[in-house]
């Protein structure tokens, strides 16, 4: 994988290849192929005056400016192991992170690189991990995930393909790069692949429709709150050098897919994975791209159905095991298969589709209630600009189903709470209707998009 990152960026050195934003989405810097690769060069010699040896570990905790890029791309030709550090943790979160990681170097906003030079790509211990990224802890405590730099090259390698990456795309990059999601696939497998890329410094729906347009973005990666965002704004940029429009890291509703396509003329591309297995399917770039669904299993990759719904995956982008922790290693295999924790079913045509977490899994009275299934039923109602479904302790039943909302500006709430009773009565069983519905100004969700569930039973 990091051979064909700096043969990219070789490829790309007297093009750009990052352009950095302000937040306004004026250019802020712009670094070349060949600047890059000095810099990259630069930070192994910074990496080295402090020791770092092959297979040792460095936690990067860098604002999305031009050092971002550089350093981790620096840690890996190094032959050691990135932990990314989201630049949005507390002091006490950050020292947990770090501790727990146990780095031989932590690169900081105060760190220079040295002299620029070219890279020096060296070869890791075997099974040394390529990175240690955390899981977003939605349903516990974050654990830390191994991936090596052949998990991270099979699965870049096929969605490359999947999804038609080359040179002639460009990336608008606004995801936060601590995880899969922004840091995997946005910045090191659109690097890889050859993509320039345009780097702003947060995402800002006005602010990035106008930057698709400007600076001529064919690629766009972004979660479904961007996409929802991007609906209600009133911005009308033309998109018509558009390309794909990825979505990721949580579930698109049927309707937002719809009301996308209807309004900006393109279908959102909906794909699934976890932090453990990285992507393991894809709706189709040619194809159909079903709403609600995402998709089909990746070259080499196998998914499959337990007894209970559980998703289960086997590939070669699934890590071994968790770091330090071997005692989680046999509960979390079966078969050769990894237990993924979420709840599917696979529909027409193989297509997978995602019901929720299995720990969150609704016990009514004995009944399972998929959380997902409800709010799939109750989606699309008018005056309600976001919706989730999850349980909370009841003393007859067990638990009960509430449904959490956030109405639309200027709604009558008592009006949506009817419209929602009536149509649940009409698609749902007895028991998996809400009893509650509670108003909320925002749904909780973390840095990637994704409902956070413990915190909205807490409400």
């Amino acid at each position: 994988m990091i051979e064909k990152l700096l043969a990219s960026l070789e490829a790309l050195a007297d093009r750009e290849a990052v352009v950095g934003l302000d937040p306004q989405g004026e250019p802020a810097w712009r670094r070349s192929g060949r600047d890059t690769l000095r810099e990259i060069g630069g930070w192994q010699q910074q990496l080295r005056a402090r020791g770092l040896r092959p297979g040792e570990r460095v936690a990067i905790d860098l604002p999305r400016g031009p050092d971002l890029l550089p350093a981790h791309a620096a840690v890996l030709a190094s032959g050691a192991t990135v932990v990314p550090v989201n630049t949005a943790l507390t002091a006490a979160e950050r020292r947990r992170l770090v501790e727990q990681a146990d780095p031989k170097v932590v690169l900081g906003r105060a760190d220079r690189p040295g002299t620029a030079t070219a890279p020096v790509l060296e070869a890791p211990p075997p099974g040394t991990p390529a990175l240690l990224i955390f899981t977003s802890g939605t349903t516990g405590q974050p654990k830390a995930v191994p991936l090596t730099l052949a998990n991270l090259e099979a699965n870049l390698e096929a969605l490359v393909g999947t999804w038609g990456l080359s040179a002639a795309d460009r990336l608008l990059h606004v995801l936060p790069a601590h995880h899969v999601h922004g840091l995997c696939l946005a910045l090191y497998g659109c690097v890889r692949a050859g993509l320039s890329i345009v780097l702003a410094p947060r995402f800002e729906a006005d602010t990035a429709l106008r930057c698709l347009e400007r600076y001529a973005i064919t690629v766009f990666m972004g979660v479904p709150t961007m996409y929802h965002r991007f609906l209600i704004s009133q911005t009308e940029p033309d998109l018509s050098q558009m390309r794909l429009f990825i979505s990721g890291s949580a579930p698109l509703s049927a309707e937002d897919f719809r009301g996308f396509e209807a309004r900006f003329g393109h279908q959102p591309l909906e794909r699934y994975g976890l932090s453990e297995t990285l992507i393991v399917s894809s709706n189709p770039l040619e194809g159909e791209r079903r709403p609600g669904s995402v998709g089909l299993p990746l070259p080499r990759t196998e998914l499959r159905l337990a007894e209970d719904g559980e998703i289960l995956v086997r590939g070669p982008g699934v890590m071994s095991s968790y770091w330090r922790a071997p005692e989680t290693l046999e509960p979390a295999f079966v078969d050769g298969f990894f237990r993924t924790g979420d709840l599917g079913r696979i529909g027409d045509g193989g297509y997978l589709e995602i019901n929720g977490r299995k720990k969150e899994l609704i016990l009514v009275g004995g009944s399972n209630v998929l959380p997902g299934e409800v709010e799939r039923a109750l989606a699309g109602e008018p005056d309600v600009d976001d919706l989730a479904v999850g349980g909370v302790a009841d003393p007859d039943l067990g638990e009960r189903v509430v449904a959490f909302v956030v109405a639309g500006r200027d709604a009558e709430t008592s009006s949506v709470e009817a419209r929602l009773r009536a149509r649940a009565e009409s698609e749902l069983a007895g028991y998996k209707r809400p009893r509650e519905y509670r108003f909320l100004d925002e749904l909780p969700r973390n840095a990637m998009g994704k409902l956070d569930r413990r915190a909205l039973a807490r409400d």
